[in-house]
C-alpha cells in the first residue's frame, strides 16, 4: 500500500525529471539566441542554462538517495544527500561565473562588440525568461511544501536564471538604444557577479546542514515546549517536569532530530517518568511534522531532581 511518503517521492521524482528535461530545451534557446547575437549577456545566460541541467540532473539523484529509509550504516537516514546536491550546484554556479567574466573581458579587451539580429535575441530570451521563471517559483514552492532541499536549491537556481535573461534583455535593449557595445559584457560582468554571490550562498547553507549546524527554528520551537511543562512556569501544563537542559536540534533534509534531558521528581518510578517523556518527545515530533517517526524522532534523557536547583537551557 502506498504511503504519504511514497506520494511525496513520486512527486518530487516527477518534478526533478521535468526540470531536467525543461532546462536542456531552455538551454537549447539561449545557445541559438547567443549565435545569432554574439552578445556577451546572452552567452551568460546560457552558460548558466548548462549548470541549471548538471544541477537539475544531479537534483534528480539526490531525491532518490535521500528517499531512502534509514538503515544499519545511516541510522539517521540519507537526507543529506539533498544538502551535497545544494554544494555541488553552488560550486558549479561560481564557475559559470568565472566563465562569463573571461568571455566578457576577451570580447572587451578585443573589440569584438558588435551585436546581431537584436530583436530575435530579444524575443528568444524573453520567453526562456517567463518560462524559468514559472519553473523555479514551482519548484521551489513543491520544495518548501515537501520539505526537499535539492528542489528548493535548484528553484532558487531558475529564478535567478530567469533574472540573468532579465538582465540580458537590458543589455540588448541599451545596445540597441544607445549603439554602445561595451554595455553589453559589462552588464554580463555584473550578472557574473551575482552568480558566485548566489553559490556562495548555496555552498554556505548546505555546508551548514553537512556539518550539523543547529537549526534555530526548531530549538526556539522545542525550547518553547519544554519550558510549557516545567512546573512553577506560568502557564505549566501536564505532564510537569522540574527542569531541562542538553537540548540540541539538528535538521537533515525533511528530517528533524531532537535530543534533550529533563528533570522529574525523584520518587516517580520508572513507568511513570518514561510516561512523562514519551508524551512530551511526541508533541515534539508532531510540532516539527515528524509524528510518524519516518521523518526523524526526539529523544528524552530522563534524570532525577531531588531538590537540586532546576535547570533551564
Amino acid at each position: 500500500m502506498a504511503t504519504d511518503r511514497d506520494e511525496v517521492f513520486r512527486v518530487e521524482r516527477r518534478a526533478a525529471a521535468f526540470a531536467v528535461v525543461a532546462g536542456i530545451a531552455l538551454m537549447a534557446v539561449k545557445f541559438v539566441a547567443w549565435r545569432m547575437t554574439g552578445s556577451s549577456a546572452v552567452y551568460s545566460d546560457a552558460v548558466e542554462s548548462i549548470v541549471n541541467v548538471v544541477a537539475s540532473g544531479f537534483a534528480l539523484w539526490a531525491i532518490a538517495q535521500s528517499h531512502r529509509p534509514a538503515d544499519r550504516t545511516h541510522p539517521y537516514g540519507h537526507g543529506r544527500f539533498e544538502f551535497v546536491s545544494m554544494s555541488v550546484e553552488g560550486a558549479l554556479i561560481g564557475a559559470a561565473g568565472a566563465s562569463i567574466v573571461w568571455e566578457s573581458l576577451h570580447r572587451m579587451l578585443s573589440g569584438d562588440l558588435e551585436l546581431q539580429r537584436i530583436d530575435w535575441g530579444l524575443a528568444l530570451i524573453g520567453a526562456t525568461a517567463v518560462a524559468n521563471g514559472g519553473l523555479g517559483w514551482w519548484l521551489l514552492s513543491l520544495g518548501r511544501r515537501t520539505g526537499s532541499g535539492a528542489l528548493q536549491g535548484d528553484g532558487r537556481h531558475l529564478l535567478s536564471d530567469a533574472l540573468t535573461s532579465l538582465a540580458a534583455i537590458g543589455a540588448l535593449l541599451a545596445v540597441r538604444a544607445t549603439g554602445i557595445g561595451w554595455i553589453d559584457p559589462l552588464v554580463a560582468i555584473v550578472m557574473a557577479c551575482v552568480l558566485v554571490g548566489l553559490g556562495v550562498r548555496m555552498v554556505r547553507r548546505s555546508l551548514g546542514e553537512l556539518v550539523d549546524e543547529q537549526d534555530a527554528g526548531d530549538y526556539e520551537t522545542v525550547r518553547a515546549i519544554l519550558d510549557g511543562h516545567v512546573q512553577g512556569l506560568a502557564g505549566a501544563r501536564a505532564p510537569l517536569i522540574r527542569g531541562w537542559h542538553k537540548l540540541r536540534t539538528r535538521h537533515i533534509g525533511r528530517h528533524h532530530w531532537v535530543e534533550f534531558h529533563i528533570q522529574v521528581d525523584g520518587a516517580l518510578d520508572v513507568r511513570s517518568a518514561h510516561e512523562v517523556a514519551s508524551a512530551i518527545e511526541h508533541e515534539i515530533e508532531v510540532a516539527l511534522g515528524c509524528g510518524d517517526g519516518d521523518a526523524g524522532n526526539a529523544t528524552a534523557h530522563v534524570e532525577p531532581w531531588d531538590d537540586a536547583p532546576a535547570v533551564r537551557g
